[in-house]
């Protein structure tokens, strides 16, 4: 059976969100409250059996997740630069990003703050 664009999108962002979770050390509980599913469904995700899925938040939440991703390593240049910096009191932010990324809307506003800075 041929896989459809849209079950392609769902596999290759979940697999994107799940390797970001494991380079950034961020376990299933805070994984969960990041998409906005269930802790037991983040283990899920990690372990293939689950994808995120259109037209659901949490796939918009990946999305943001790995654009934010990708803008810090673009920025920062390392996996280990980019996680201090999460870990970081940010004055600019109010607290550190790392506690930002758990609502959508911290995500995105960090994300779009990321987008607009060259940090590096």
């Amino acid at each position: 059976m041929m896989e459809t664009s849209s079950d392609a999108q769902s596999r290759v962002l979940s697999e994107a969100v799940a390797r970001v979770a494991a380079i950034w050390s961020i376990g299933d509980e805070l994984l969960g409250e990041i998409l906005g599913i269930a802790g037991n469904r983040a283990t899920d995700l990690r372990n293939g059996t689950f994808r995120l899925a259109r037209p659901e938040p949490a796939f918009r939440a990946g999305q943001y997740l790995v654009r934010l991703f990708d803008s810090l390593n673009r920025e920062l240049g390392s996996d280990e630069a980019v996680v201090s910096w999460l870990h970081c009191e940010n004055l600019d932010l109010g607290g550190r990003p790392i506690e930002l990324i758990r609502s959508t809307s911290g995500l995105s506003t960090l994300t779009d703050y990321v987008d607009g800075l060259h940090l590096g």
